[in-house]
């Protein structure tokens, strides 16, 4: 088989400027793409591939799940994970933190949480004034505590838990 020519054509068109073209500066040629012959192959270099990249996202400031119904027991339950979330610890030992730390002190109390990043608290069910949750508890080392169990509230304290850990 012989070897075929090709022939690359340039148009031009008097007086008509390209994209690149300065004005007034003689006749502007445009560019014209040409294909490749269809016998031809076209190597594209590969695809080079992204490294994985770690994306890092902090949690919401507040991790407490309200129930749809707003029931106050389950609201004191609710407002005692956020305060503790906040770093309020005042306001968590007077939402049931007392009554939980069983004769422990404030400081003895909170300290227990040194380690707790944030928790996320969900709330199953109420019956009378026990709140059943599920309870999620980010470590400051990213570890994760899971619980499940109930918090019974009365006058707007928490005035027991049953909580077993899960993990």
């Amino acid at each position: 088989m012989g070897a075929k020519k090709w022939t690359m054509v340039t148009l031009a068109a008097a007086g008509t400027l390209a994209a690149c073209a300065v004005p007034n500066q003689g006749t502007a040629m445009p560019a014209v793409a040409v294909a490749a012959p269809p016998n031809t192959i076209v190597i594209q270099p590969p695809a080079v591939a992204a490294p994985p990249q770690t994306v890092y996202v902090a949690p919401p400031a507040t991790q407490t799940v309200h129930p749809a119904p707003s029931v106050p027991v389950a609201q004191t339950v609710i407002a005692f994970y956020d305060a503790i979330n906040r770093r309020d610890f005042l306001t968590a030992w007077n939402l049931g933190g007392q009554r939980l730390a069983k004769g422990g002190t404030f400081a003895s109390w909170s300290s227990g949480y040194t380690t707790t990043s944030w928790a996320a608290v969900t709330v199953r069910s109420v019956s009378g004034n026990t709140v059943y949750v599920d309870l999620s508890a980010r470590q400051t080392d990213g570890s994760l505590r899971t619980f499940s169990g109930s918090y019974t509230v009365s006058g707007g304290v928490i005035t027991a838990a049953n909580m077993k850990r899960l993990s």
